[in-house]
């Protein structure tokens, strides 16, 4: 079986060298990067299966290369960073990242939340291939395929983080409904989070740049004010 591969972007040697040995004591394939340039070049050329990051790089924000890796891949990103307020975690979140882990860390801990990570993409993977018809929902302007994570604007594809298309899907599986921010944190994020409105307001901000909604003047998904959001085309089920 190929060996998973773990891509570790920090510019800390000792940081680095001290994953390393407890990857590769797992079976796992390492990678490095000192920076965020060399980061995504490591990503061109290997596609590692899930991605360490540093918030604190040399060259960039981590936060500022985290959008730029979700153009490139749908591989896990776990933030590994000193800074652990509620602000940077958010953040890291809504940039795209899929967990966020404070140093210093316990490299037991931090390997359990990798094969935790790569268990969750195996089962979807795996849940993929056991259903051959690809669910499908399209409205006038966004196609997703909710098998693959896909999702498409007028034909050209569009990159969203797990959270933004989880919450693209849940609208689009209910259109025309108003949905207060409380509601979609419970069915996005589960009733044990401290994911606030904020939050929410947030990442429907990203999912409208993404698929082309103008943020100033939305008519895909609306706000309605004082109520919550709702999805404002009609959407149609169908399998491939």
């Amino acid at each position: 079986m190929e060996k998973r591969s773990i891509l570790v972007v920090d510019d800390e040697e000792e940081i680095r060298e001290l994953i390393e040995m407890y990857l590769v004591k797992e079976g796992f394939h390492f990678i490095e990067a000192r920076n965020g340039k060399e980061a995504l070049t490591k990503i061109r050329e290997f596609s590692p299966d899930l991605i360490l990051l540093d918030i604190s790089l040399p060259d960039s924000s981590g936060f500022d290369i985290c959008p730029k890796i979700r153009d490139l891949t749908d591989a896990p990103v776990l933030f590994v960073s000193c800074r652990d307020s509620e602000l940077d975690k958010v953040l890291g979140l809504t940039v795209g990242g899929d967990d966020y882990i404070s140093k210093p860390f316990s490299p037991n801990e931090l390997v359990a939340r990798i094969k935790a990570h790569l268990r969750r993409v195996q089962q979807m993977r795996r849940f993929d291939s056991m259903d051959q018809k690809a669910e499908i929902l399209s409205s006038k302007s966004i196609t997703i395929n909710m098998n693959q994570f896909d999702c498409c604007v007028c034909g050209e594809s569009a990159i969203l983080s797990a959270k933004e298309f989880k919450l693209l899907e849940f609208f689009m599986m209910h259109p025309f409904q108003v949905f207060n921010p409380e509601h979609l944190i419970e069915r996005i994020w589960g009733f044990n989070t401290d994911i606030d409105s904020k939050t929410v307001s947030v990442h429907i901000g990203n999912i409208r740049k993404k698929i082309g909604d103008n943020p100033k003047n939305p008519r895909i998904i609306l706000t309605i004010r004082g109520a919550g959001y709702k999805f404002n085309e009609e959407v149609f089920k169908h399998y491939l």
